[in-house]
């Protein structure tokens, strides 16, 4: 296991376990495998929004609680080639970036590649206002998003290994955050006043402060290469017997082709990991890439999430190469 440089190790206790499998839904799969889906959020009423890696750069919704749900194209970006993370800042106010770059020119991408734009469902609850909100110079491209406040979005730049602000009243672009637990950085999320990432095989987290810095960064656990991930909601609990300080983040694993629960007590020093969902050598969550709670009726004790499926590499099934179409799942978590 790398061993970074932080403050304070929080792997006093970690076990790795292997639970009982809990069921997982289709809620869509798309039939070919020239699709990847990459991020994903929830609207308050229950909607799911995600994001497309094309080309198409389309923003698609479905409606999980339809019995054979279908996408709904939003919008489609032309003036990218792909979309990756997504937040919402304000209620139905939602970012989405992308980026003018391939495998090919990543890391000498055409100038002002990486875009954000604001979805405002305000106005229409199904056909949102769009507008361009920054046209960034210096990020490669941006990964994950996350809100800082309804004015601030913050978003993980893999290839600068660091956080990036951006001003959306402005458009103004910053590097706000950088540490030595960035490389490979990818997923984000803010709750309680820290920031949460992944990085490689790490999750971790530091302590936001209102100038948008952060303290040192910590690990809470390390365990296999990480995409993006979900933070459970404030007051989120599997049982009875866990208490309150105990949290849980639900993180995918891309290739690895399952779910990961991470359960941590910041205060006791201690936490767990666990394969809730999927297997390497499974097609049932083909490339995992993001997560995100329900947030409809009946829908808080559900995860949500989008893979890739076949579209990075084939689904290796016992030796035998696999295509799987991208799927839009839900696990039923309590």
């Amino acid at each position: 296991m790398r061993q970074p440089i932080f403050a304070r190790h929080l792997l006093f206790l970690m076990a790795m376990q292997v639970a009982a499998e809990l069921q997982v839904r289709t809620v869509y799969q798309f039939a070919s495998n020239d699709t990847w889906l990459e991020n994903i959020a929830v609207r308050s009423n229950g909607i799911i929004l995600t994001t497309e890696i094309g080309p198409p750069a389309s923003l698609l919704a479905f409606d999980p609680s339809e019995e054979n749900a279908e996408p709904q194209v939003l919008t489609t970006f032309t003036t990218v080639l792909g979309l990756s993370g997504i937040t919402e800042a304000a209620h139905d106010v939602f970012y989405v970036t992308g980026a003018n770059t391939t495998s090919a020119n990543i890391e000498d991408p055409p100038t002002n590649a990486t875009h954000l734009w604001r979805v405002d469902f305000t106005q229409n609850t199904t056909t949102p206002v769009i507008k361009l909100i920054a046209r960034p110079e210096a990020p490669t491209g941006f990964n994950g998003l996350a809100a800082f406040n309804d004015t601030i979005i913050l978003a993980t730049a893999s290839y600068q290994e660091s956080i990036f602000a951006v001003d959306v009243t402005t458009g103004y672009t910053w590097e706000a955050i950088k540490n030595d637990l960035m490389t490979q950085i990818n997923g984000i999320k803010v709750q309680d006043g820290f920031v949460y990432w992944t990085s490689g095989a790490d999750f971790c987290r530091a302590k936001l402060y209102p100038n948008v810095t952060a303290g040192v960064g910590e690990v809470i656990a390390s365990a296999t290469s990480f995409d993006d991930f979900a933070l459970a909601p404030d007051g989120f609990r599997l049982n009875s017997t866990v208490g309150n300080n105990t949290k849980y983040a639900y993180a995918s694993t891309a290739g690895q082709n399952s779910i990961m629960q991470i359960s941590f007590n910041i205060a006791a020093g201690t936490n767990e990991t666990a394969i809730i969902a999927g297997s390497l050598d499974s097609t049932e969550i083909a490339e995992p890439t993001g997560a995100a709670f329900g947030r409809g009726e009946s829908q808080l004790g559900k995860l949500y999430v989008t893979t890739g499926g076949g579209s990075g590499q084939n689904v290796d099934v016992n030796g035998v190469e696999t295509a799987v179409g991208a799927q839009l799942l839900e696990i039923q978590l309590v």
